[in-house]
């Protein structure tokens, strides 16, 4: 499971608002410091996200939460968004070729084309009909750390 910790933000009903900010490989390099492009990620690559989730830990706001999603779903989706069109691609130009062998080079750029739509649009049909299902979520997993409510306890000097 690839887990992140974030902070919760906000807290609405049975949903907390958490946010993380977005690591590369850089960050746990140890040459990061030294290295060109760990500099320029430094100087670069501050974005936060906000994410909603199912607050199934009864957090509170300012608590830091680890939150995971299944491993298993990124190799997943990562395959369907950047091989379906690839792949798509690929047999639309021979598809093209081998039924249309006189087609010019115009030809074979405007079904190559075509290809990578219907990839891009698989894509996206796959990702609306799996949108209902919760196992797709990121969850939260543990709360990290917790912050101490501190009162201050007034005494009196008789």
């Amino acid at each position: 499971m690839f887990t992140e910790i974030g902070q919760v933000i906000a807290v609405e009903g049975d949903t907390a608002w958490v946010q993380t900010q977005s690591k590369t490989g850089c960050s746990s390099c140890q040459v990061s410091s030294t290295c060109g492009s760990g500099i320029v990620n430094k100087a670069f690559s501050h974005k936060v996200f906000v994410t909603p989730l199912k607050n199934s830990l009864n957090a509170h706001i300012n608590d830091e939460v680890e939150v995971g999603i299944p491993e298993g779903l990124v190799l997943k989706a990562s395959l369907a968004v950047y091989l379906l069109p690839l792949i798509c691609l690929m047999l639309a130009i021979g598809l093209s070729s081998l039924l249309l062998p006189e087609l010019t080079e115009l030809g074979s750029i405007i079904s190559a084309i075509l290809g990578l739509t219907v990839g891009f649009l698989l894509v996206r049909w796959l990702v609306k009909r799996r949108n209902n299902q919760q196992r797709l979520e990121p969850k939260l997993i543990k709360i990290v750390k917790r912050p101490i409510e501190v009162t201050q306890i007034v005494t009196s000097d008789d």
